[in-house]
């Protein structure tokens, strides 16, 4: 047991501890792994690098402060392996307070806290990808290319870039994680077989995100993945597939699952960069206040690698779903007190109620789709004017359902370009009396409802 304060940490919140925390790590590599034992205390740290065989333990009553100090933090890397195909956030690694890369046999895990308190900058990427002024901060957790990870029990807080960020790992077991926090919960990206469980994520982005994306400057896919017996709500998406998806998604379970006042999708799948999503099991979930609670979509807007073609989905089983209200006229923004304009702007939405959509491409249709045992209660109030509505068409736009409109002619289930759809023991109902049918299908083959 290799206890921080020994190594000079004050853990009075006020000391800057990074560099005794991390004298402890370094010892415990140098004699091949321990436990880095971190008592009760607050201690304010910048960079924290793990390496193999490292156990970093917070107590209960131990919190890890980040630094509102930029400079405490490593700078984001010179030569990451791709930023062109993929947002900032999923390209930079060592601007991070837990940072590993390439190490075997780590865990963070405890009691205690880690509060990044709310921390933004106000840097400038342009000359980067093209971007303008980049407002947001240090990840809580970033983790590059690791071994048998294991991320259990915090409390994570007030974090300004993703929160738990994962990518190209094996072997990773996150639990027990209570997240609230600014921008995107737990994010998994081109990882294998990994469980996700037990955690309650309250996000001012998208909560849950797995992704396959290019950011280790080669294809790898996200596979083996259980997401299960989480509690979610978003200011976005709750669970959601995406956006970046260059490779693959193959082989997922979501079961067990709560989402609530969650402004745009409860379960959201999509290919968008030529990915191959496959062999879906969705399950076991609960719904209330969700603007749209199922949607699968296939685009082109093919941003990737030179010849990125369009993907495709298929072998997607959805069942025992409930959805209900009541509904709301606006969904809070989660920890909005920042200076960045887009939240400050944006304390509240109005979450724009949607049907289940599964809109594919007539060149990529998606198929065999099931859907079972789902009562889906809508807000309902459409007039015969909204039955009028055509659904837009979708293909290159950034993939959210408002891609389609921000109303719909029907209530219960919008499908586009779909081969083999089948739908046992759905029930579409609607709060309020609603002058739209439930269903509206556009070249759908194999269809069958029971």
């Amino acid at each position: 047991m290799f206890n921080v304060k020994d190594y000079g940490a004050k853990g009075d919140g006020m000391s800057l501890d990074s560099h005794a925390i991390q004298k402890a790590i370094d010892a415990a590599a140098k004699v091949g792994g321990g436990t880095v034992y971190i008592p009760e205390g607050t201690y304010l740290s910048g960079t924290i690098h793990f390496k193999s065989n490292i156990h970093v333990w917070l107590d209960k009553g131990a919190t890890i402060l980040g630094s509102k100090n930029r400079l405490d933090f490593d700078e984001y890397e010179t030569d990451p392996a791709n930023t062109e195909f993929q947002d900032r956030s999923h390209s930079y690694f060592h601007h991070s307070l837990f940072h590993a890369d390439n190490a075997n046999d780590i865990a963070l895990t405890g009691y205690g806290k880690i509060d990044m308190q709310s921390a933004w900058e106000d840097l400038n990427f342009a000359d980067i990808d093209g971007g303008g002024p980049w407002c947001r901060g240090c990840k809580a957790v970033a983790f590059k290319e690791c071994t048998n990870v294991v991320i259990r029990d915090l409390v994570i807080r007030r974090v300004t870039d993703l929160a738990v960020y994962v990518a190209g790992c094996e072997n990773v077991m996150i639990s027990g994680l209570n997240i609230c926090s600014h921008v995107d919960g737990i994010s998994p990206d081109s990882c294998k077989n990994v469980t996700i469980s037990d955690c309650i994520v309250d996000t001012g982005d998208d909560a849950i995100v797995p992704k396959c994306s290019y950011t280790l400057g080669r294809f790898k896919s996200m596979e083996n993945l259980t997401i299960a017996n989480c509690v979610v709500r978003s200011s976005a998406s709750a669970i959601k597939f995406g956006t970046e998806s260059n490779s693959a998604f193959i082989n997922t379970t979501v079961t067990g699952c709560t989402v609530y006042d969650t402004v745009r999708e409860g379960v959201f799948l999509m290919t968008v960069d030529g990915a191959r999503v496959e062999g879906f099991s969705i399950s076991n979930i609960t719904m209330r206040n969700v603007a749209c609670p199922i949607a699968l979509m296939v685009g082109d807007r093919a941003r990737g690698p030179v010849g990125t073609k369009i993907g495709e989905m298929k072998n997607i089983s959805i069942s025992n779903v409930i959805v209900t209200g009541p509904y709301t006229e606006s969904i809070r923004i989660t920890m909005a007190q920042n200076s960045a304009e887009y939240y400050a702007n944006n304390l509240i939405r109005k979450p724009d109620s949607m049907p289940i959509i599964i809109g594919g491409q007539e060149d990529s249709p998606i198929k065999n789709v099931s859907l079972s045992n789902i009562q889906y209660v809508a807000p309902g109030g459409g007039t015969e004017e909204d039955r009028q509505i055509c659904m837009k068409e979708y293909r290159k736009q950034y993939p959210m359902v408002e891609a389609y409109g921000k109303k719909a002619p029907v209530y219960g289930i919008f499908a586009r370009h779909v081969d083999n759809l089948k739908l046992y023991n759905v029930d579409f109902l609607t709060e309020k009396e609603d002058a739209r049918d439930a269903v509206l299908l556009e070249n759908v083959t194999h269809f069958r409802q029971v």
